[in-house]
Formats: structure tokens, sequence, C-alpha cells
């Protein structure tokens, strides 16, 4: 029997707000190349439209980025609980004219990842946030996922402003393998010591995978994605 929009998750593309990042992957026959960029809008069976990165963002993945390209879009839906949406799709088209947008072609299918529904391991693992104004937050990894961590941060400044934002979690260069993460900061818990980031991560569940075999996190604990 097919599957009914509903069981598709295609509805749930609604929740997508305009103007919030989206993590955009693009695929090539040797590796992938992830920028970011900003969600515009869609129109229902037809397309997705993203912003046409800024050429920071850009950097040397501008030469992939063209029609038929293939890109995996993931988002943070606010509204939905801090559930991750993502899917897979072709480049319809560039436009540049009258503003410069990336037409996808609408998805037949979606994937959610519950935040709240996965296993999270304690840890204590000393690190630093890079916001995207170049300050640096030093902290502690307390826990981590396939899809994300919590980021203790002592101090009395007042973060909430930091909650949507963009950063890179810095390992120390002295631990193996993968030393930087690149993230949103989902929600900030303040504490009479500092604060608590819970940070989505954009790195692939075989790279946080590869990333906990490194530092000896037993794999076995966690639970399968949503």
């Amino acid at each position: 029997m097919p599957k009914t929009r509903h069981q598709l998750n295609l509805e749930n593309l609604a929740l997508i707000t305009a103007g919030s990042i989206v993590d955009v992957e693009i695929l090539t026959p040797t590796n992938s190349k992830r920028i970011k960029t900003e969600f515009v809008g869609l129109l229902h069976d037809r397309f997705v439209i993203l912003n046409y990165p800024t050429a920071k963002r850009l950097s040397n993945a501008a030469e992939y980025l063209k029609d038929g390209a293939v890109v995996i879009v993931r988002a943070v839906l606010e509204s939905g609980g801090g559930q991750v949406i993502a899917f897979r799709q072709q480049v319809m088209s560039v436009s540049s004219h009258p503003a410069r947008l990336i037409y996808v072609n609408f998805p037949t299918q979606v994937q959610l990842f519950s935040l709240r529904s996965e296993t999270r391991i304690p840890t204590l693992l000393p690190a630093k946030i890079k916001l995207s104004d170049e300050r640096e937050l030093h902290g502690v990894i307390k826990d981590i996922s396939v899809t994300g961590v919590m980021f203790d941060v002592k101090g009395q400044d007042d973060l909430s402003a930091l909650k949507n934002t963009q950063c890179n979690i810095v390992l120390d260069k002295t631990n193996k393998g993968i030393t930087e993460f690149s993230g949103q900061i989902c929600s900030i818990k303040s504490r009479a010591t500092g604060a608590q980031f819970g940070i989505q991560l954009l790195a692939s569940e075989d790279e946080m995978k590869a990333f906990m075999k490194d530092h000896f996190i037993d794999l076995s604990v966690l639970e399968p994605l949503v």
C-alpha cells in the first residue's frame, strides 16, 4: 500500500521557519561539500527555495552548486521540539534575477530525527565554542549523542541571546580524529554558575560514531535514529 503524505512526513516541511539557517550537503562522486544558507520558502509539490549562500559561506563549493546537483537539506524545527528534518533531492535551478536563489525539487519523502529520544552519553571533554562574531566560550562537553551535545559554560554573563545561532565546537588538538564540529545552539539553560547549551551538530552519523569510537565511548548504548 502506498504511503500517505503524513507517513512521508511532507507536512513537516511547513514547520521550517522562513529565514532560518539550513545545512546543505552537496553530494559529489568523490566526497561532499557542506554549506549553510537561509530557508526562503516552498511551493507544495513543486520546489523548495533557499537563499544563495554568501561568498564566505560558499567557500570552495561554488562549482558544485548548480542545476542537477544532488543535495541533502537539513533544518532544525523550532516548533517541533528541536527535531531535525532532512531530505535528499536535486537542485532544479539556480536563479540570478530578481534575487540569487536556489530552487530544489520538492522532496518525495523527508526524515525526522528526534533529539530528545536519543541516548546521550555522559562525558567530560574540554572544548570551546567559536561564535560567528569570533568570540570564544570555554567549557566542557557534558554529554553527547550522534546528533548533539550538552555544553557547560562557566561565568555570569547572560548568554540567552545566543539561542538559534550557529557555532563551531573545537576540541583540544591532542584529541584523536575529528577535533571540530559545526552546529546550532538550540537551547540555553541558565544556572547559578553559568549556562548549559543544547547544541545540534551538523556532522553525519558516521562521523559522530567514528569520533565516539576514537574516545572510547561505548556505541552499544546508542538507540537507533527515529
